[in-house]
């Protein structure tokens, strides 16, 4: 490699960087890169490409399960009284044929593609929105949505697995799902259950992520750069992870709580839990904890005061609360504990 070659690279990164840092999400990098050109891509692959059908459609609600890949645009999931499903696509250009969607009921599984398999989309700057109409009672089996600058909005789902995966875009997600799993590499997620989950996990590399339960037996939230916020009446285990980003746990009936951050406040509200973690590098840590039956919380920190407006007895490093029966583990490298 040249150094001519070396010193571009370092510069494309370094400004990558600064624009980040100046709140910029990586979506907004790439349209201001290829702002003019559209955005570039591939070409459009996937197996069996010959059995799919061109065009919109309507379909006999036969289905199990979803499998939908998108490119630059929208996904909407929508519903009616019709035993039918119905696949509809809108564009900000006119369409050639071979940019037209491509759908596949393959045994129980449909299948919905972006375009005609083997099209090189090049610099695209169209952008397609999907509309997925479903019946009113419609349940599956499985449900994933793998896109690519594209943003979803699926309500109102009821489906033992859901699976989204988007490499730049935001997700809203909610329905009865008993197995859920986010990942984005830059756009924010708002994902809501409302019934009771065995598990949820999202991964982020820049957006934030926000999920409300009811009961659920496992929460796994990771973000690189971004807030987390959950909320549940009862989990049996919750583990956030974030680098950069402030926290908030909210629920009422806890097992057990683990919190990790690099950078960004933590705040948590327990009605009544089994045990806590938190690690955290820099930042504030606020925890609103039952004072019955009580807590004992061992408390270390290099740079940073504890302060608490509850009844409480130290020991060292350790404030006991009632009977001190759920236990609490708290080390920060700068940043003040509060108790309350």
């Amino acid at each position: 490699m040249s150094k001519k070659t070396t010193i571009t690279i370092v510069m494309a990164v370094c400004a990558i960087l600064l624009i980040g840092a100046l709140g910029f999400s990586l979506r907004d990098v790439f349209k201001n890169i290829f702002s003019g050109g559209g955005l570039s891509f591939g070409g459009v692959t996937y197996q069996n490409a010959e059995k799919y059908t061109a065009g919109e459609a309507l379909i006999p609600d036969q289905v199990k399960n979803l499998d939908i890949n998108w490119i630059n645009g929208q996904v909407n999931v929508a519903y009616h009284k019709e035993n039918v499903i119905t696949l509809e696509e809108t564009s900000n250009k006119e369409m050639t044929a071979d940019l037209q969607l491509r759908w596949w009921v393959d045994g129980d599984t449909l299948r919905v593609q972006y375009a005609k398999g083997g099209y090189n989309l090049g610099r695209l700057n169209q952008e397609k929105q999907l509309t997925i109409t479903l019946p009113e009672k419609a349940a599956f089996d499985s449900v994933s949505v793998d896109a690519t600058s594209a943003e979803l909005n699926i309500p109102a789902l009821t489906a033992d697995s859901l699976s989204l995966e988007v490499t730049s875009g935001d997700i809203h997600a909610e329905g009865d799902i008993r197995n859920l799993s986010a990942e984005a590499t830059s756009g924010d997620m708002v994902l809501t259950l409302l019934k009771d989950a065995e598990s949820i996990r999202t991964e982020s590399t820049s957006g934030s992520a926000r999920v409300t339960a009811q009961n659920v037996d496992k929460i796994e939230i990771s973000t690189t750069s971004g807030g987390i916020s959950v909320s549940a009446k009862q989990a049996g285990e919750c583990r956030t992870t974030s680098t950069s980003g402030n926290v908030e746990v909210s629920v009422a009936k806890m097992g057990q709580l683990d919190i990790h951050t690099t950078s960004g406040t933590i705040a948590s509200t327990l009605e009544q839990f089994d045990a806590m973690k938190i690690e955290a590098t820099s930042g504030d840590v606020t925890l609103d904890l039952p004072s019955e039956p009580g807590f004992s919380a061992n408390i270390d920190t290099t740079s940073g005061d504890v302060e608490y407006n509850i009844p409480i007895t130290r020991e060292g490093n350790t404030y006991i609360c009632g009977d001190g029966s759920a236990q609490v583990s708290v080390d920060t490298t700068s940043g003040t504990v509060h108790l309350q």
